[in-house]
């Protein structure tokens, strides 16, 4: 008879401990380890948030600077707009709107709220992609600031590390003060001082509840919720706002009612006292608006990097003076209208011109700044080579920006300067049994018909207002207004095959930290106008063919809208002027002495241009000649020397 002995039940006890104790352990371990990552992760990102100079908070906002293709500095996009706010200049609506809608915590936490971030990590996590960013109105100053782009928990950490330091630095109305004064409020408009006079027409103390929070709801998403581009989604941004402000408690149920039924009215255009912006830094401006989302939101310190060539924009705005104090002035004549004239054939210019009659009333520019009245110029310089088609080189919008106006963007009836377009329809399939008759486009268009005249003018998308059935020999004859940006852009487009190239200035743009946030790629485009009907088109009248296989075109515009030039040189570059009076009905604008005075000042002044840029290519083609020879010179140099080196090496 066997004996077992029973299980040792402390044994058995004692094991199922031990096994209890080990993964305790490597929970502890494991534990340990994650705390030493952890506190790892925060050293370095700590380090690394040292790194970082904090008197960028409260220094000198970056300036937007506008350069040239050259990289030469053509002047500041920023103006007094820019400036900082102080905190006596917020009103309490601003201040309550900003935090009731991105930051309700923001003077009660140190820069970060964990809870939210905690929740945010989570989020991603689940998510397996960054969804959520959990960032204070510090956290938002410190991306603002230090330019940390992308969307990473590499630089949501390193942020957080930064927004810490800051609120250990700086006190709360600093901080939202700079936060303020900083960010991107759409319409190209950077910093509350800026916003509030593009939106509201005002200085910042003196926005109401109203535009308080319509400036707070959009600047989460400024291309779309600003009220220019959507008043619908303005007016939401702004309700939701308020609801976020009566729920802090910051509003009464009764302010918010009155507020979320107000309309939101917009006073745009106001110019500020000190209006010393150029037509360049306008156009530029302008096109920043017009790229909107592909130039990504940033602090303001931006380079732009323009196609502009600045000593051509500079000899082009003293040309342009110099021409029409010409007019003005019997006794005055440019000197670069003479070139290439023997001396007899130069004083007898100067004798014609200098007794050519002047209307009666006419106003000379004086020492001051008022333009009101006076006659003006606009000319457009576009490069026309292959892979630059359509970029800008000069631009002048008047004789001085002072007066806030740009007349490129302002309209003129075209007359006889748009018949181009109207044979280009002529040309169009079903329209072959239509002729064009090149001396009058009114005959072309009675052939074409009312209804296929418009059907073409709407398919170049162009905001024109074309006249009424009753009216169409005005749409034949060019009688109805049309902006001269868009006029000058079909006409290049016309002698460009029909493509449809858009006339900008914009190459690059770099933010303060010298990253690439937009560049742009040469387009291909398409045609804008079909190519068989351009290639005809541009061979008739009004354009003509010099010898030289230069395009040019002369022509006054109706009922005293100016006189129009045009100068294209096949893969070189195109030129366009205009010069006349801002108000046709100015009776200067229709004398007799005009009608003389106005071809030849315009024409020369084109003529000068052109002959300008002739010039510097020359002296381009001459300096890469000297180049070449300079360097055949030594590399010759060197290979004798050479040579001789070796001679000497050899053994005798």
């Amino acid at each position: 008879m066997s004996y077992v002995a029973p299980p040792n039940r402390r044994k058995s006890w004692f094991r199922l401990l031990t096994i209890g104790q080990k993964k305790l352990m490597y929970v502890c371990i494991l534990g340990a380890g994650m705390m030493v990552c952890a506190l790892s992760v925060l050293g370095v990102y700590g380090y690394r948030a040292l790194q970082y100079d904090l008197s960028r908070i409260s220094g000198v906002k970056e300036t937007s600077r506008l350069l040239d293709s050259g990289n030469r500095l053509i002047a500041s996009l920023a103006d007094d707009a820019d400036a900082f706010v102080s905190r006596d200049e917020l009103p309490a609506n601003l201040v309550n709107a900003f935090v009731a809608r991105e930051d309700e915590t923001f003077f009660d936490h140190d820069g970060v709220v964990l809870t939210s971030v905690l929740r945010s990590v989570i989020r991603n996590i689940i998510s397996m992609r960054y969804e959520q960013g959990a960032s204070t109105i510090t956290m938002q100053l410190t991306r603002n600031v230090f330019e940390l782009s992308g969307k990473s928990m590499d630089r949501k950490i390193l942020e957080t590390m930064l927004a810490l330091r800051i609120e250990h630095n700086f006190d709360k109305y600093t901080i939202l003060e700079q936060y303020l004064s900083r960010i991107f409020y759409g319409q190209n408009c950077y910093g509350i001082r800026a916003a509030a006079r593009h939106y509201f027409g005002k200085s910042v103390r003196d926005l109401d509840l109203v535009e308080c929070a319509t400036l707070a709801g959009l600047v989460r998403a400024p291309s779309l919720f600003n009220p220019v581009r959507s008043m619908e989604s303005a007016r939401r941004v702004k309700a939701e706002t308020l609801q976020r402000m009566l729920a802090c408690e910051m509003i009464t149920q009764e302010q918010c009612n009155e507020a979320t039924a107000a309309p939101i009215v917009l006073k745009r255009g106001v110019v500020s006292a000190d209006t010393s912006s150029s037509y360049t830094v306008r156009w530029t401006r302008r096109e920043l608006e017009e790229l909107g989302d592909a130039v990504p939101e940033h602090s303001g310190g931006i380079a732009v990097v323009s196609s502009l060539n600045l000593p051509l924009q500079q000899y082009v705005e003293q040309a342009v003076e110099k021409a029409l104090s010409a007019v003005e002035n019997p006794g005055v004549y440019p000197e670069a209208w003479l070139a290439g004239l023997s001396p007899e054939a130069a004083t007898a210019a100067q004798t014609a011109f200098a007794k050519l009659k002047r209307p009666e009333g006419m106003k000379v520019r004086g020492a001051n700044n008022d333009m009101s009245g006076l006659l003006q110029s606009c000319v457009l310089v576009v490069d026309a080579r292959r892979n630059h088609q359509g970029k800008v080189l000069a631009v002048v919008g008047g004789r001085c920006a002072v007066d806030g106006r740009d007349r490129w963007m302002e309209t003129v009836r075209p007359g006889r300067v748009s018949a181009p377009l109207l044979f280009c329809c002529a040309c169009l399939p079903g329209g072959e049994g239509a002729h064009i008759i090149a001396r009058s486009a009114e005959v072309t268009g009675r052939q074409l018909g009312y209804d296929v005249v418009c059907s073409f003018y709407d398919s170049l998308n162009l905001s024109l207002k074309l006249p009424p059935r009753e009216q169409e020999l005005y749409l034949y004859n060019g009688l109805f207004q049309m902006r001269r940006m868009d006029l000058a852009r079909l006409l290049f487009c016309l002698q460009n095959q029909g493509r449809g190239y858009r006339l900008s200035l914009v190459n690059d743009v770099w933010n303060s930290n010298q990253q690439l946030i937009y560049h742009y790629e040469p387009e291909k485009s398409s045609e804008y106008i079909r190519r068989e009907s351009a290639r005809i088109v541009a061979d008739l009248p009004p354009f003509r063919k010099q010898e030289d296989r230069s395009v040019t075109m002369s022509e006054y515009l109706p009922e005293g809208g100016g006189y129009w030039t045009m100068v294209f040189r096949p893969g070189e570059v195109c030129i366009f002027v205009w010069v006349g009076y801002d108000d046709p009905a100015d009776p200067n604008a229709t004398s007799r002495e005009m009608r003389v005075l106005l071809p030849r000042a315009t024409q020369n002044l084109t003529r000068e241009i052109d002959e300008w840029l002739l010039t510097q290519k020359r002296l381009e083609r001459q300096k890469k000649k000297e180049a070449a020879m300079q360097e055949q010179l030594r590399r010759e140099a060197e290979l004798k020397n050479q040579q001789q080196a070796q001679q000497q090496n050899q053994p005798s």
